[in-house]
């Protein structure tokens, strides 16, 4: 009994031995420095700065990208609430890729010395001492095992002065782009997150001015095409007063807006693509089954009416307005999946700075500018009631935006379809065109609106034969995209000594097509491409782990993105999204050459 109990004691005295050993081990595992470019910060200037730090070998930490989402990245922050200045984002090097136990693939780490850089703007009033004061979050792991996560904190102080004369450079040797610890690009802020730019230069009112005209913009993007036929059909048949009619185009759009910010604020915070809820089949059959629905209501099946349950439990003008909000909450995905560098840019930047609200404002004040022209759509559209009725030219306009409808339905789930959906559409187009022809009796009585409707039923009748064509296969003449479906082979694919084009894209993307359609099938561009290693990536579905480490390992916010790599690392500069044509891209590739 005395010698178990002097055995348990000394196990007991060899555990705590152990915890202070790992406890102080882990205090000296990581040593952080900030150092900055000048001795002075220049009130009105930016000010590039750099984290060194020291981690003691056999240890090392996780890179923020190309790992599983189980793993803790290492991660710096600078408290700038309340201070004068704010903080661009931080570049990373280059990681080593290694094997680490319980991880199925190589994983990307950090060792030795570690320098972070970014860059912080002073504002124009700023005076005094600038506090710099932070944190770096990680965890150190060897081969075998992984200690507890720990913060380590950094302090730095400089004078702030207002004349540039007074300042001097120093630790010259960390701030050049030589330096073999940082990457062979490096940029202050990232090409795609022109936003943190816009907040320095312009301020924050301003900002918000440029990103509702950059909503405006989103109105030249062939999604939103689908939401003129359906503000027409929605607000076609209203018979309303201009006042009233007015404040159900404004809930109309205040509905689109608030889809739209709830869609942009979960994708930028959730690391996902914009749009990518539509890679959900019940989802695109949903869509699918409200665009026939409103499509019926343009044939005269029936008129837009709420429930009897709503009208009783509001009046006539409320529910009216709550059935236009409505309408816009369930119509503003349709706009999704179309994004540009703009929007690229915001989604960054609302995921780099973690506020929910502001995220929600600034992607609110962005669908605002999507929606504005469709207030004034809708209050030209409420107008069609008051029209003559014996003008029969007007039903036959309905039965057209009707099919548009339909169309903009059988091409939401076509990917649902596979090898069919060509044929579907089609069939509907052939038969869309031939009953405007033969059945439709709506133009007879104006000879000019019935020369346009035959017109478009001859334009249907052709895309839909073009469309049953078997499609030749043009593998020969087109470029040679690899399709890797497993990160095993795409990191076969990237170990070529050959540049590397990479299209990452998705079936529920029309620029994606576009580009297929216009700019990848360019002679010039399929020849250019043979100095590439072709990676075409799918995106579609997002349901296995390797779509979600591409998003992860490659930062991917958008489709189409094209990126562009050389001696193993990304020119970070030629990375661009949306459609581009054929003498744009072409350049593109030549650069990365």
């Amino acid at each position: 009994m005395y010698r178990s109990f002097i055995l348990f004691i000394i196990v007991l005295s060899m555990i705590a031995g152990v915890s202070l050993i790992g406890q102080q081990a882990l205090e000296d595992i990581l040593s952080v420095e900030l150092v900055s470019s000048q001795d002075v910060a220049i009130a009105g200037e930016d000010l590039d700065i750099a984290l060194i730090i020291e981690i003691d070998d056999p240890w090392h930490v996780y890179a923020p990208e190309g790992n599983d989402e189980f793993i803790i990245a290492i991660s710096p922050s600078i408290k700038s609430e309340g201070q004068p200045f704010s903080v661009y984002e931080w570049t990373f090097p280059k990681a080593e890729m290694i094997s680490v136990a319980g991880v199925k693939e190589p994983a990307a780490v950090y060792g030795g010395r570690l320098i972070l850089r970014t860059s912080i703007a002073v504002e124009a009033t700023a005076s005094g001492i600038l506090e710099l004061a932070g944190t770096v979050y990680y965890q150190a792991c060897d081969d075998v095992q992984c200690l507890i996560p720990a913060t380590v904190s950094f302090n730095h102080s400089l004078k702030i002065v207002d004349n540039a004369n007074l300042s001097q450079s120093i630790n010259t040797n960390i701030f050049t782009h030589s330096n073999s610890s940082l990457p062979e690009t490096v940029t202050e802020v990232a090409e795609d997150d022109n936003i943190s730019g816009l907040v320095v230069k312009y301020g924050m009112i301003l900002t918000f001015a440029i990103i509702f005209l950059g909503g405006l913009a989103l109105n030249l993007t062939p999604c939103v095409y689908p939401l003129i036929p359906i503000t027409i059909s929605f607000f076609g048949g209203t018979d309303a007063g201009k006042g009233r009619t007015f404040w159900m185009a404004l809930a109309y759009v205040l509905g689109i807006a608030v889809t739209y910010s709830i869609l942009g604020v979960v994708a930028a915070l959730g690391g996902g693509l914009f749009g990518a809820l539509l890679t959900n089949s019940w989802v695109l059959i949903g869509i699918a089954a409200l665009l026939v629905g409103l499509s019926l209501s343009m044939f005269g099946v029936y008129e837009f009416r709420l429930p009897t349950g709503l009208m009783t439990a509001a009046s006539q003008s409320k529910a009216g307005i709550f059935g236009s909000f409505f309408m816009g909450l369930t119509l503003g995905i349709v706009a999704a999946p179309c994004v540009g560098p703009f929007v690229i840019g915001l989604l960054t930047y609302v995921a780099a700075q973690q506020n929910v609200l502001l995220g929600f404002t600034m992607f609110f004040t962005l669908a605002m500018g999507l929606g504005l022209p469709y207030l004034f759509l809708a209050m030209y559209s409420s107008k069609i009631s008051a029209l003559p009725r014996s003008g029969m030219w007007m039903v036959g306009v309905r039965i057209i935006f009707g099919f548009v409808l339909i169309a903009m339905a059988i091409y939401f789930i076509m990917p649902l379809l596979g090898e069919y959906a060509p044929w579907v559409m089609s069939i509907f187009l052939i038969g869309a065109g031939v009953y405007l022809i033969v059945f439709d009796k709506s133009g007879e009585g104006n000879p000019l609106f019935n020369r346009i409707k035959q017109l478009i039923a001859i334009v249907l009748i052709m895309v839909g034969t073009w469309m049953s064509v078997p499609a030749e296969t043009n593998s020969s003449q087109g470029i040679s995209w690899s399709h890797p479906v497993t990160q095993t082979e795409l990191s076969a694919l990237l170990d070529t000594h050959r540049p590397i084009m990479i299209d990452v894209y998705a079936d529920w993307c029309i620029p994606c097509k576009e580009m297929d359609k216009f700019t990848f099938s360019d002679p010039n561009v399929v020849n250019l491409s043979k100095e590439f290693m072709a990676i075409k990536i799918d995106m579609t579905r997002q349901s296995d782990n390797f779509e979600q480490d591409i998003l992860s390992q490659f930062a991917i916010k958008g489709v189409p993105t094209y990126i562009f790599i050389k001696d193993g690392n990304e020119i970070t500069s030629l990375r661009s999204t949306g459609f581009e044509n054929v003498e744009d891209f072409i350049e593109r590739m030549r650069q990365a050459l």
